[in-house]
């Protein structure tokens, strides 16, 4: 432990993990090829004064910061160090970073805790394949069915809901605060809801959104399955947070997608104004949350559990909300896979080497069916046949 701890004292390690310059990294680098012994302690000691400099969260700020800012005090320069700190308080030093390391798995731990608790109430959540009505359920049991193909949900000032723009609702008035509204729109359908804080939110065909009757607490936060684009009410004292299964995503008035179907292999938020920040919910404590610029597409891979950023055409992942697809050398499974959830319908490739195949264009989605299919066949080159009114070939 007194050799791990030693790192935190060496201004020449905590200037290497925070500030690097290609000098310190070549020293650094020397020493471990020199010392393989402490490979491993001094990994995990840069990793831990990485992710304290990094981590803003404000249950971690005051106790944490206190204590680091010691630290880095007493590391700083030798004169400051023997002004600030006597020679009987520098071994105290040792235990303080030992009290860092611990506050910030304990804190990190119980913040992971909480989060896994509200995503596992609402975990076991999803839309079946033979649901044909759109629905908003209440956090008193209430069931409004939303029979049109394009539904719309508002709140008003007062709290009353207005469905499709003329049929009002007073809804009691929530007992507990973990009591929730759930708008469900299964394959085939879509919606948008005007929430209570003012953000917008259009949910594409197969998803659930979770929301709280009114937005109480410190932050404004909704639990989505499938996807959703929000425009997200400007307030940088209450950030909106989205939750999903992998990730959460922080804003604070910004409007961005997040695609998130339990079947899908990556978990994707493209940001298309503002800023956001993605956090991933898996319990590796030194994971770097990710600030995304505009025109950027952060994808989570659930299998490796990473996630990678890159530039992309925005109006290729959010134009849907708007009621057509643009795709630029887009992989025709990727397409079809959209088109089978927003039709709630099945098309099969006769030969599975076409799904690979990529494809350009736009399709107008709320055009007839048939026609947009038609569309899709004659761009991509294949053949389209019907074979019933939900089942589709393509060759």
């Amino acid at each position: 432990m007194d050799k791990f701890l030693d790192y935190f004292e060496d201004q020449h390690f905590v200037d290497w993990a925070l500030n690097p310059t290609p000098e310190l990294c070549k020293f650094w680098d020397t020493y471990l090829v020199d010392h393989p012994d402490e490979k491993k302690e001094i990994a995990y000691a840069k990793l831990l004064l990485t992710q304290l400099k990094q981590r803003n969260e404000k249950e971690e700020c005051d106790v944490i910061a206190s204590l680091y800012s010691r630290i880095a005090q007493h590391t700083d320069q030798g004169k400051t160090k023997k002004k600030l700190f006597p020679k009987s308080i520098l071994p105290l030093l040792k235990y303080a970073a030992v009290a860092i390391v611990f506050l910030s798995l304990g804190i990190l731990l119980v913040n992971q805790r909480n989060n896994s608790r509200v995503i596992a109430q609402y975990q076991a959540l999803k839309v079946e394949n033979n649901e044909t009505e759109a629905r908003l359920i209440l956090s008193d049991g209430g069931k409004i069915l939303l029979r049109e193909d394009e539904s719309t949900v508002e709140y008003d000032q007062e709290g009353k809901i207005i469905i499709n723009h003329k049929d009002t609702i007073s809804p009691k008035s929530a007992s507990l605060e973990t009591d929730m509204n759930q708008l469900v729109i299964p394959f085939g359908k879509n919606s948008s809801i005007r929430l209570p804080d003012g953000t917008n939110v259009f949910l594409n065909a197969g998803s659930i959104l979770v929301y709280p009757p009114q937005f109480k607490e410190k932050t404004r936060e909704v639990f989505l399955i499938g996807e959703g684009y929000f425009e997200v009410a400007h307030n940088p004292e209450i950030p909106f947070v989205v939750k999903t299964n992998d990730i959460r995503i922080l804003a604070v008035g910004t409007s961005f997608n997040v695609s998130a179907y339990p079947t899908d292999k990556t978990v994707e938020t493209v940001l298309v104004e503002g800023s956001v920040v993605v956090k991933e919910n898996n319990t590796n404590i030194f994971r770097k949350d990710i600030e995304l610029k505009p025109g950027e597409l952060a994808g989570f891979d659930r299998e490796k559990l990473e996630t990678s950023v890159q530039v992309v055409n925005v109006n290729s992942f959010v134009a849907w909300h708007k009621g057509y697809l643009q795709f630029e050398s887009t992989e025709l499974n990727r397409i079809v896979l959209k088109l089978e959830r927003y039709y709630n319908i099945k098309i099969y490739l006769n030969n599975p080497t076409l799904g690979i195949r990529r494809i350009t264009g736009k399709l107008m989605l709320r055009e007839d069916r048939d026609k947009v299919l038609e569309v899709l066949a004659s761009t991509s080159g294949f053949s389209l046949h019907k074979i019933n009114e939900t089942t589709y070939n393509l060759n």
